[in-house]
């Protein structure tokens, strides 16, 4: 198994417990060897110390809204997960297009955090996801998705033959980002 060369590099771990800021921080890395990378991120968005949404955020900083507390928002909306309604539209807006394929010639690293319950309300987000794990990409993958057991596409995910998952924690969330690179160097085929 030590020569195994995983496809799908899935972090999982509990809500803030800093899956997105090791995410940012494995796709700069690697960006800074020459690896290209595309995807999004997920971020809080807060005022006053007080959470009020989620935004998505590509690797080339665009950024919109994922999510809002409905009191927030101008209009109303279809789809809620607490407090928050789910902006299914800008969110396809600027998610989907940074999931494209890339110019697969050279090594390239597709960031996808987060595949969870706000992102799967976009079906056309789900279908995508679906594509990509289904071993037709060429991108190595690093994806997020939630620690507890839900949707049967992310439970695919979390149990695919090509796929390695990472339980991110508080003891290990400021080291286990070396284990991380040095197996999708292997994948990318950089030192």
């Amino acid at each position: 198994m030590a020569n195994t060369k995983f496809k799908y590099f899935i972090l999982t771990g509990d809500p803030g417990v800093g899956k997105t800021t090791l995410t940012k921080k494995i796709a700069s890395c690697l960006r800074e060897t020459g690896i290209s990378t595309s995807g999004f991120y997920t971020e809080e968005v807060r005022r006053n110390r007080v959470r009020e949404g989620f935004d998505v955020v590509t690797l080339d900083g665009d950024r919109g809204r994922l999510a809002r507390e409905e009191s927030l928002l101008n209009s109303p909306v279809k789809h809620r997960v607490g407090k928050y309604g789910v902006t299914i539209q800008e969110f396809e807006n600027l998610a989907l297009p940074s999931l494209e394929k890339v110019n697969t010639c050279s090594p390239h690293l597709l960031v996808i955090d987060e595949i969870g319950k706000m992102e799967f309300y976009s079906q056309l987000f789900k279908t995508k996801i679906k594509d990509i794990f289904s071993d037709t990409s060429n991108s190595v993958v690093l994806a997020s998705i939630p620690m507890r057991k839900s949707d049967a596409v992310i439970e695919a995910i979390r149990n695919h033959k090509n796929a390695k998952v990472f339980v991110v924690t508080r003891e290990n969330r400021n080291t286990i980002d070396k284990a991380i690179m040095e197996e999708m160097k292997r994948t990318l085929n950089v030192i």
